[in-house]
């Protein structure tokens, strides 16, 4: 499956010629996803309203764009500026007899999901899990007295209703071949882009002839994000290691992530001479999946590293380390997000 998984993202973004072999479901997709989203426009579908403004962090097309690291970006500033932030995630991955789930300490990955377990731990603050994200969103409002409220990964969950739409774009993938799925990497086609309030360009260097085609290079609200590695965490004992090590050091890669070769891109530019190990998003790792026997360091990402801290009992390994990161957006950003959530509090 993982095989098949990687020959349709490559011909995505290689633009090869028999994905025009899944048009036609390509068709059926943006049919069935136009008269979801027509159904809640024009109030045939309700979208719940919670008690405090909610912001939406999302993407248009499958796969890793940095969402995570901007959600978390958004609480640490939000809560300097005296809000009270709270998350709320699908929790893709966990399995729950009940829900909502507040996330916990004590929480783990196969219950509420590795983004939502991996986000508290970035940002300590409430968290919660639930497939109906509006129930998740009213708990944070009502028993963490949250006032505002980040919801990872939800532009198309037309049934929460919203006050702030984030998009974040791949600055170097982009929208591959602008087809929707599955012929495309799309979810929603690229026009949806010019009625966000936000669009964030993850390594944005290479975006402008891409936004330019989308029709959006005269969007008003257009920002630069870059992911900074802050330093190497060992899975099992905390102990940190500081980058500058991997500079000319062989290490194995793994990622389970949206995007994998980004991450052993970002290890390659660090310096490390990386063996590669990438596996499907939201991968449940086992320890067959680190018979490496070679006792090189094996670096993998924050999301992947709250899944792997269970596998091994008290006979632990001491070479497993992750490498969060931080992210940095240009200037104004945080300020015109506040301006706007000072608006819409007051409405």
């Amino acid at each position: 499956m993982s095989q098949l998984s990687e020959a349709v993202t490559r011909a995505w973004y290689q633009n090869e010629k028999w994905i025009w072999l899944l048009l036609p479901l390509t068709i059926l997709f943006w049919l069935v996803s136009t008269l979801r989203r027509i159904a809640y426009q024009r109030g045939w579908k309700a979208s719940v309203k919670v008690t405090a403004p909610v912001v939406i962090v999302g993407n248009i097309s499958v796969g890793g764009t940095g969402k995570s690291p901007l959600t978390a970006y958004l609480v640490s500033e939000l809560t300097k500026k005296g809000y009270r932030p709270g998350v709320v995630s699908r929790g893709y991955g966990g399995q729950s007899d009940h829900y909502p789930l507040i996330v916990n300490q004590d929480s783990s990955a196969t219950t509420v999901g590795d983004e939502p377990l991996m986000l508290f731990q970035m940002t300590q603050c409430p968290v919660a899990v639930d497939p109906v994200r509006s129930r998740a969103a009213q708990m944070l409002c009502e028993k963490y007295h949250c006032d505002v409220v980040i919801c990872d990964d939800g532009l198309q969950h037309y049934a929460l209703a919203r006050d702030i739409e984030i998009c974040v774009v791949d600055g170097k993938r982009l929208f591959g071949n602008g087809f929707l799925l599955p012929s495309g990497p799309l979810r929603e086609p690229s026009q949806r882009l010019r009625y966000l309030d936000y669009i964030v360009v993850n390594s944005g260097d290479h975006a402008t002839n891409g936004l330019e085609q989308s029709g959006i290079r005269n969007h008003p609200a257009v920002f630069d994000m870059s992911l900074k590695p802050q330093s190497l965490i060992n899975v099992f004992n905390g102990s940190t290691w500081g980058i500058a090590e991997l500079k000319g050091k062989a290490v194995h890669g793994v990622a389970g992530i949206g995007n994998p070769e980004r991450f052993f891109k970002a290890l390659e530019g660090l310096g490390a001479d990386v063996s590669c190990h990438g596996f499907p998003d939201h991968h449940q790792f086992s320890r067959h999946d680190f018979t490496f026997d070679d006792g090189l360091p094996v670096v993998m990402t924050h999301k992947d590293a709250v899944k792997c801290s269970a596998l091994y009992g008290k006979m632990t390994p001491d070479n497993f380390w992750y490498m969060p990161v931080s992210a940095d957006i240009n200037d104004g950003f945080i300020e015109r997000l506040c301006q706007q959530l000072d608006t819409v509090s007051k409405e």
